[in-house]
């Protein structure tokens, strides 16, 4: 009976630990270089994004603020600082018309794209030679 018990027992305990399911590795790897080319594309893209978010937010950003009458708003107080009034005044709807404001949103979001995606070519580059010298990043995984 001790003996059916026992063997009933390591039956539950096997079922048990194949539900639980194996367990976890880890490994250890080291990160010794980074392809040069795969980097730029992926700051290209991250770069493009980011240009992309730039000229909506611009966008967005000049319709709240003509929608909320803030450019009349800041038109009033320019020409009380300055003493103009009338039609020899500042205007700075005019000034800040969408076309401007986009013009603008989208040569700022052109330089960053050049700039991000040099700039990732380059880390790339300066990471594997410092990879080189100093034999990498070591980075644990696991199949958890």
């Amino acid at each position: 009976m001790k003996e059916r018990i026992k063997a009933a027992g390591k039956a539950a305990q096997r079922a048990a630990s194949r539900a639980a399911g194996p367990a976890p590795k880890q490994v250890k790897l080291k990160l010794v270089q980074i392809d040069f080319w795969s980097a730029t594309r992926v700051g290209f893209l991250i770069s493009l994004a980011l240009g992309i978010a730039t000229i909506v937010g611009f966008s967005l950003l000049w319709l709240v603020l003509s929608q909320t009458g803030l450019f009349g708003s800041l038109s009033d107080l320019v020409n009380s600082v300055i003493g103009g009034g009338g039609s020899d005044g500042v205007n700075v709807a005019s000034e800040l018309n969408l076309a401007r404001v986009l013009s603008f949103a989208t040569t700022i979001a052109f330089f960053n794209i050049v700039l991000g995606t040099a700039l990732t070519g380059v880390s790339a580059l300066i990471f594997n030679l410092i990879g080189r010298i100093t034999g990498g990043i070591s980075v644990g995984f696991t199949n958890n």
